[in-house]
């Protein structure tokens, strides 16, 4: 039943994103950024009984971080987009997608850790 919960969930997010353009969906950098930081949130708690769990808390933490390192990149005018909204649009929802991609991850882990 949880394997099915979870497909019914990402069944749920994959049809939202499919409405508006799954291409929207996909940058590498952040889930790499995401992926990475879950890694290494994982090796730092060094908890043996709790690998999964830790993984999915950490890929939630480093969501989060990794949208307010977009946010600041993009306030700071970093790429130039400030006030351009044909820019920043297409910035913030790259920004965003670390939550997005955290999130997600938590649930397959959440599934796979009391499985």
């Amino acid at each position: 039943m949880k394997f099915l919960g979870l497909a019914i969930c990402l069944g749920i997010i994959a049809g939202a994103a499919a409405t508006v353009g799954i291409h929207l969906f996909f940058d590498v950098n952040s889930l790499l950024f995401v992926l990475g930081g879950a890694t290494g949130f994982l090796v730092m708690k060094n908890d043996s009984g709790k690998h999964i769990a830790n993984f999915g808390e950490g890929a939630v933490y480093f969501g989060w971080l990794g949208t307010l390192i977009g946010l600041i990149a993009i306030t700071g005018n970093r790429f130039s987009n400030w006030g351009d909204v044909d820019k920043m649009g297409p910035a913030l929802a790259v920004a965003m997608l670390t939550i997005l991609y955290g999130y997600s991850v938590k649930l397959i882990t959440i599934v796979l850790a009391e499985a």
